[in-house]
């Protein structure tokens, strides 16, 4: 499991735009911040048709899912997927990953949309 306060550092590393809004976070601030601001950055990078970039993106939201603690979960699922939903059309959605297409799902499921 990845200890949540190598998240930022983490995402930095592997999303070059990132590198410096995530050293700001640098291990002090809450998951949920840091997860915003990823998904800020995606949206962005779809508003922008920036497809490997949001491939990358997606990639590492999954791979953060698939092994961080139950806090990272709740953050990908409740503030990365959420935030990004309304963005997610027909030439984004095959992009995601299964995992993050199945949470996607799951919230347009329940909140009857």
């Amino acid at each position: 499991m990845l200890p949540d306060s190598k998240i930022s550092r983490l995402i930095g590393f592997q999303i070059e735009g990132l590198t410096v809004a995530m050293e700001q976070h640098n291990g002090r601030g809450k998951i949920s911040k840091v997860i915003h601001s990823f998904a800020d950055y995606t949206g962005q990078m779809i508003r922008h048709g920036q497809t490997e970039e949001v491939r990358r993106c997606f990639t590492m939201a999954a791979v953060l899912y698939h092994n961080g603690s139950a806090v990272l979960k709740n953050a990908i699922e409740s503030v990365y997927v959420y935030a990004l939903s309304p963005l997610i059309q027909s030439n984004v959605r095959e992009l995601l990953p299964a995992t993050l297409r199945q949470i996607r799902t799951h919230q347009l499921q329940t909140t009857g949309v």
